[in-house]
C-alpha cells in the first residue's frame, strides 16, 4: 500500500484536534434549530464536511464521534 503524504498537513489529527471546538459549537447551534428545518440542515451539511475532511485526512470515520465511556465486563450498573 501506498502512503499518501499531505503538503501542508503534517499532522492531521493534531489539525482536526485543533477543530474539535468548532465541531462542538455547530453541534450545540443544531440543538437550538427545529429539527429538519431550513436552518438545521445547513448546520448539519457544515458538520458532514468537517466529518468527511477529518475522515480523509485521519483516515478516522468517527474522528469528532463523543468517546462513550466502555462498561466494566459483568458489570449491570447503569453508566454514571
Amino acid at each position: 500500500m501506498v502512503k499518501v503524504r499531505y503538503l501542508g498537513i503534517t499532522n492531521p489529527k493534531a489539525a482536526f484536534d485543533a477543530l474539535r471546538p468548532y465541531c462542538q459549537a455547530i453541534i450545540e447551534m443544531e440543538t437550538r434549530c427545529r429539527p429538519f428545518g431550513t436552518a438545521y440542515l445547513v448546520l448539519s451539511a457544515a458538520k458532514d464536511a468537517l466529518d468527511t475532511a477529518a475522515c480523509h485526512f485521519t483516515r478516522d470515520p468517527n474522528f469528532f464521534a463523543s468517546k462513550l465511556p466502555q462498561s466494566v465486563s459483568g458489570s449491570n450498573e447503569p453508566l454514571p
